[in-house]
């Protein structure tokens, strides 16, 4: 158990009325600023998740507990971020006041149809939100003590929430190894980051890439390679003729991510050269 008001020096705050934000306050790449950006108003999304979460969820089984305890360490995140962010002035608050209030508006959520997508799903995007902390925290300047901690102890709830999901896929794997292959193919085919209602995603999302935070390079090599390998989606056996449908729609998914990545590398790499 942590609690956010003890992550933050509370004698650093200035009176934003008296003085107005600005970018000098905190300088960072325009990358990670937006990585903080998007991350915080994602934290704030993700308790809308629940009754995406609790829609596959007998009354009375135990993945409620689960679910609720998820939703308040959810809301745990964007707390302790956004008092951070405040304290810092590392973002805009009134640009993340408008985002917040578009986002969370917009109540957007996953709807997969089934348990089985539903734990593929959030398998993907705990991992994924747990990699977007860590990165952004690795790129904040190392004299932001708390900042850093901050953005640890969130990515640290994060590893945990995915460990749950990734195990219980695995044991649904075991269970139904047909019904978990279709589900897993699907998702990853149709994977994006939760947040994708924010204010210009797409250009945020391209910063963040570019900073090398996040993006489709992460997305392999930190997510889809460990979290398939641990399944051993491709060694599984006796699949139905859709499952082995699936498996190979998977691997060709996962081959064209795969040679976009080593394209935009290879580019990256003659660009550097000139």
């Amino acid at each position: 158990m942590w609690f956010p008001h003890e992550q933050i020096d509370w004698g650093q705050g200035e009176n934003f009325t008296t003085r107005p934000w600005s970018e000098s306050d905190y300088p960072l790449p325009t990358g990670v600023r937006s990585s903080i950006y998007v991350n915080l108003l994602t934290e704030d999304n993700l308790p809308y998740y629940t009754h995406s979460l609790l829609a596959h969820a007998p009354k009375g089984h135990p993945i409620r507990d689960w679910n609720h305890q998820w939703t308040m360490e959810e809301n745990r995140h964007a707390m302790v971020m956004r008092d951070w962010v405040h304290i810092s002035r590392c973002i805009d608050p009134t640009l993340l006041e408008e985002g917040r209030r578009v986002q969370m508006g917009k109540g957007e959520v996953p709807e997969p149809e089934s348990i089985a997508e539903l734990i593929s799903y959030v398998s993907f995007q705990e991992r994924a939100t747990q990699i977007a902390h860590r990165n952004t925290g690795a790129h904040l300047p190392k004299d932001d003590k708390i900042g850093r901690n901050v953005l640890a102890l969130v990515a640290g709830d994060e590893t945990k929430h995915y460990l749950f999901y990734r195990d219980l896929a695995l044991a649904a794997f075991a269970i139904d190894p047909s019904t978990m292959m279709i589900a897993v193919a699907k998702q990853v085919s149709s994977f994006a980051m939760p947040g994708t209602g924010i204010p210009s995603f797409t250009r945020h999302a391209v910063r963040i890439a570019k900073e090398g935070i996040y993006g489709l390079a992460q997305y392999l090599k930190d997510v889809l390679d460990p979290v398939l390998g641990l399944w051993d989606v491709n060694h599984l056996s006796g699949l139905s003729e859709e499952a082995e449908r699936a498996r190979v729609d998977l691997e060709a998914v996962v081959a064209k991510i795969t040679e976009t990545v080593e394209r935009m590398s290879q580019k990256a790499a003659a660009h550097a050269l000139v």
